[in-house]
């Protein structure tokens, strides 16, 4: 009985010394893992590369392309070492040897084939800018691409996330996505569909700089409230785009920090060209003399970006920076109006024509924390002009969907303008006549000079082609820039070694990003 009762004393004893010493500031012992969670800002309801890369290949590091980009836009080796044109129409990509899938097969030219054949299959976008028409192996080592045109943008095309190679045992028989099976730092672990919510494990085997982080987690956070707040609880490491009125508050928030970042990427207003008052190019000017840009960057998105005169951000190598842009101009706003036949008649402070009072719908959407309350400052900035404005939130692919149908007015989006590192990319997207049906931008001069931008070798040549049209789209207007896009990244302090990347498309994570302890 002596014994026993001593041995309840002994852990009795050592029971108390545990709870003791947890109170003193005595921390477990580490499991020496490096995890990072990250808040995503879009619901993630599709993990299928050839339509979600940017999430498959810059957030969750699943997958990758065939060519690289430096922070400054310059093209680099990739999954290709190298490649080359070998007539106007055929290049040929060299591929990196050793490479392997998360699955454990090789990474060759065969697999290269049949995962951009299947990405164009089910993604026809990407052919309108890669201008792809036939991909072949050649060898275990080499693939030869053949375009429908000559296309000298066709190496920066194929850092497009969306051509992201994959292998084959990511489907199904039936040809369906089972999961990405890539060749990048991180393997996809678990995806839960009705959460959106992805778990990737490092790669050991990775070809490159293996990550220090051996565990990577996203969460869909799409509301930017809800990503502030799971900051602040710890709940998250990492997150992009909280909401702007917050960030000087969380700046100071003890074991957060928060960065300001410029990236590829524009706020701009598109309008239904098709339909008045739109087709005028006089009421167009008017608007964009009409809106305050400074204070909007300085009162709405509290300094998270910049004032913007045309398409491209400033510093990029086909910036056209001898554009002038649309200063505050009220009173030339009126006169445009006025000239274009629209006035008040009835004194009632909204301007009409021919009885008709001009009223205008602007859609966007709130994922992108700036968005809402843009609209509501260009709202009461179209008022001063006698326009009436309403805005309407909505998710972004309900926006589109109602663009599409043709009846709209004006949408309000944050545009990535370098997806792909040329000035073609956004060019064609948004401004060649066969591709915006929707906005109804129609310039045989235009189109003459994007395809001629897109034939021609020379980069010094090609940027100039491209900043005639960035001069042509400044006389015409048929897009409203607003504001040159600011990226605001939160983190906790201890996420150590994350560099911006301008050429994120939100944000981009690296092998060199770890957590201090």
């Amino acid at each position: 009985m002596r014994i026993r009762s001593l041995s309840i004393v002994l852990c009795l004893l050592v029971i108390s010394l545990l709870f003791s010493t947890a109170g003193c500031g005595v921390k477990p012992a580490s499991t020496g893992k490096q995890s990072l969670v990250v808040g995503e800002i879009w619901k993630i309801d599709n993990i299928d590369p050839a339509t979600n890369g940017t999430l498959t290949m810059e957030k969750a590091l699943i997958t990758e392309t065939l060519v690289g980009t430096k922070p400054n836009f310059e093209l680099q080796p990739n999954l290709a070492s190298e490649w080359q044109r070998i007539d106007p129409n055929t290049w040929k990509f060299s591929l990196r040897k050793d490479v392997k899938f998360h699955d454990g097969t090789t990474f060759d030219a065969e697999a290269v084939e049949w995962s951009l054949l299947r990405a164009i299959q089910i993604n026809p976008q990407i052919v309108s800018f890669t201008k792809i028409k036939k991909v072949e192996a050649e060898n275990d080592g080499t693939v030869i691409i053949t375009t429908s045109i000559p296309n000298s943008d066709l190496p920066a095309s194929l850092h497009y996330s969306n051509t992201s190679i994959i292998a084959k045992s990511s489907v199904d028989k039936d040809g369906k996505m089972i999961k990405p099976i890539g060749t990048g730092a991180f393997k996809l672990e678990q995806y839960d569909p009705s959460t959106g919510d992805l778990k990737m494990s490092k790669n050991p085997d990775y070809w490159g700089t293996v990550s220090k982080l051996d565990n990577l987690e996203i969460r869909a956070l799409p509301d930017p409230n809800t990503r502030a707040l799971a900051l602040e609880k710890g709940e998250i490491d990492f997150t992009c785009d909280p909401p702007y009125n917050e960030l000087a508050r969380l700046e100071k928030v003890d074991g957060l920090k928060v960065e300001l970042n410029k990236t590829a990427r524009t706020y701009i207003i598109e309008m239904n060209l098709n339909e008045a008052p739109f087709n005028d190019v006089r009421v167009r000017k008017a608007m964009s003399y009409g809106i305050d840009r400074e204070s909007i960057v300085k009162n709405v998105l509290f300094g998270c970006g910049e004032a913007a005169k045309g398409p491209y951000m400033p510093g990029m190598a086909w910036t056209n920076e001898n554009l002038k842009g649309y200063p505050y101009d009220p009173a030339k706003a009126k006169q445009l109006l006025a000239e274009a036949g629209w006035q008040d008649s009835d004194g009632d402070g909204i301007v009409d024509q021919n009885g008709k009072p001009m009223k205008i719908t602007l859609m966007t959407y709130p994922q992108r924390p700036g968005l809402p309350p843009m609209a509501e400052a260009v709202q009461a900035q179209f008022k001063n002009l006698g326009i009436d404005l309403k805005t309407e939130i909505m998710d972004s692919s309900a926006m589109s969907d109602i663009a599409a149908k043709g009846k709209w007015d004006m949408k309000m989006s944050a545009f990535a303008t370098a997806m792909i590192p040329s000035p073609s990319y956004h060019l064609n997207i948004l401004y060649y006549s066969k591709n915006n049906k929707v906005m109804g931008y129609n310039n045989p001069e235009v189109d003459r000079l994007i395809d001629q931008s897109m034939v021609e070798e020379d980069l010094q040549t090609k940027y100039a082609l491209s900043k005639q049209v960035q001069q042509i789209l400044e006389d015409e207007e048929p897009v409203l820039p607003i504001a040159y896009y600011g990226v605001a990244v939160a983190m906790k302090s201890r996420v150590n070694n994350f560099v911006f990347n301008p050429t994120a498309h939100d944000y981009m994570l690296t092998n060199e990003v770890n957590i201090k302890e």
